[in-house]
C-alpha cells in the first residue's frame, strides 16, 4: 500500500491523501510560524467552517493568515475539507 512522506522531515508510513500532496506530518505542522519567527496555532471557526490562525504566545489574529514556514520552508494552512486544519508545503 502506498504510504506518504513528510514534505519537511521525511517521515514515512502517513495516509496518502490525494486532496493534499505536500501535506506536512503532525510534529511539523506543530513548528509553523510567522515570517518572524513566532509560533502560530491554526484552529476551525466553527461547525459552519473557516480557520484561524492566531499567534502561539498571545492568541492575537495572525493578519497573514494561512501563510507559515516550518523549518523555512514556505507553507500555507487552509481548513480541511471535512473539518480540522492541514498545512502543506508551497514547494515540493
Amino acid at each position: 500500500m502506498p504510504t506518504h512522506t513528510c514534505p519537511i522531515c521525511g517521515a514515512t508510513g502517513l495516509t496518502p491523501v490525494e486532496r493534499y500532496p505536500r501535506y506536512v506530518c503532525p510534529a511539523c505542522a506543530a513548528r509553523a510560524s510567522s515570517a518572524d519567527g513566532r509560533r502560530l496555532c491554526f484552529g476551525n471557526l466553527g461547525f459552519g467552517g473557516g480557520f484561524v490562525a492566531t499567534y502561539a504566545d498571545t492568541g492575537e489574529r495572525y493578519a497573514d493568515g494561512g501563510d507559515c514556514r516550518i523549518d523555512g520552508i514556505p507553507c500555507f494552512a487552509a481548513e480541511a475539507r471535512f473539518g480540522g486544519i492541514v498545512i502543506q508545503t508551497r514547494v515540493n
